[in-house]
């Protein structure tokens, strides 16, 4: 964790005001002349003022703000509330994130009374995809006489988790595993899923399945049961390792694009009612199944830490489960588009690359 301090230097603006009263009182010095040691005191005279009365506890400000999720390069709105715990009143202190706030201007606060909390809507963007533990903003004010600037470092324990930005997918990449869907459980004649009953909604399952009016009757959340079509399963594989003998720090612009194309994919898939069994190669293979919002937030925050591995051997049965399955997308997130895996699949792939997109 960042740890609180302040500290204060010159502004442009002091710089300039010390250059000429060094320049005055060198003329004094040299010439003896009282206008000039009259101009080097007026022009050393705020100077000295405003490093006296300079606000140098900006550090006990505390700054509080809930975690926040959202995808890279989308505008949000961050709610801050920010308290100082100082004995004296902060004015005219502007606030901003370095992360977040790089194409946006510092915003100035309100006079900050001790243990008084004030509330500030902040515009933010957050460009990288990341999982931070902690949001760092700068405090800095220049009251009163604008000669020095003091900043303080303020640090607040929440997490902010950056989503992969979204890929555009083609259509036909989307419904490639569609002759794959399996048949009705039901002799039912209709081509969808029919109704069949009412029962309590479970926190873990799909949102769109809740019967509005129905709920709004009993005055709890209900969901609609159907027959007909059963979900199907789709694979999914997100292959991170990089093709043998390429070395690090290329291939990151293909990654970012790959990730944003595997969450695409999966939400996709996911409002379509199927199920993704995900498979993330890395140095340490992860697998989870997407049936509900709890499993697609689990993969999201995944994809947001995820990273490239150096070349390695992957085991068999970590296919197995996807090798039963008649479908499977496979996206080289690493650049490997010749794994021998890839080469070896039984069923039906799909090879989603950002070139053929």
């Amino acid at each position: 964790m960042a740890t609180p301090h302040s500290s204060t230097e010159l502004t442009s603006r002091g710089k300039v005001v010390l250059c000429l009263a060094g320049l005055a009182a060198g003329a004094a010095w040299i010439g003896g002349d009282e206008n000039a040691r009259l101009a080097a005191a007026m022009l050393a005279a705020p100077i000295l003022i405003d490093f006296v009365a300079k606000q140098r506890r900006l550090h006990f400000t505390g700054v509080r703000l809930a975690a926040r999720r959202t995808v890279a390069g989308a505008v949000y709105i961050e709610t801050l509330h920010v308290e100082h715990q100082g004995r004296r009143p902060l004015r005219n202190c502007q606030l901003y994130e370095p992360r977040s706030m790089r194409g946006e201007p510092a915003v100035l606060l309100p006079t900050l009374q001790p243990f008084e909390p004030q509330r500030i809507d902040v515009r933010q963007r957050s460009l990288v995809r990341s999982h931070v533990l902690e949001r760092v903003f700068v405090l800095e004010s220049q009251w009163p006489l604008g000669m020095f600037a003091t900043r303080s470092v303020v640090s607040a324990e929440t997490d902010l988790i950056t989503e992969p930005m979204r890929a555009s997918l083609r259509a036909d990449v989307l419904d490639a595993a569609a002759d794959a869907e399996i048949a009705p459980v039901d002799r039912s004649m209709l081509p969808g899923p029919e109704f069949q009953a009412l029962r309590e909604y479970l926190p873990e399952e799909d949102a769109r399945g809740v019967h509005a009016l129905r709920s709004a009757s009993l005055g709890t959340l209900v969901r609609r049961v159907t027959r007909g079509r059963m979900p199907r399963t789709i694979g999914v594989v997100l292959d991170l390792r990089r093709p043998p003998g390429q070395p690090r720090g290329r291939g990151l612009r293909r990654c970012e694009w790959s990730l944003g194309a595997c969450a695409s994919l999966v939400e996709e898939l996911h409002r379509r009612g199927s199920v993704s069994r995900v498979l993330v190669v890395d140095t340490e293979p992860e697998q989870i199944e997407v049936k509900g919002a709890s499993q697609l937030t689990e993969l999201m925050t995944m994809l947001s830490e995820a990273s490239l591995s150096m070349h390695h051997g992957l085991n068999p049965e970590l296919l197995a489960n996807i090798e039963l399955l008649s479908h499977c997308y496979w996206i080289p997130a690493g650049g490997f588009t010749r794994a021998p895996e890839l080469r070896d699949m039984p069923g039906q792939v799909s090879l989603i690359v950002e070139d053929e997109e």
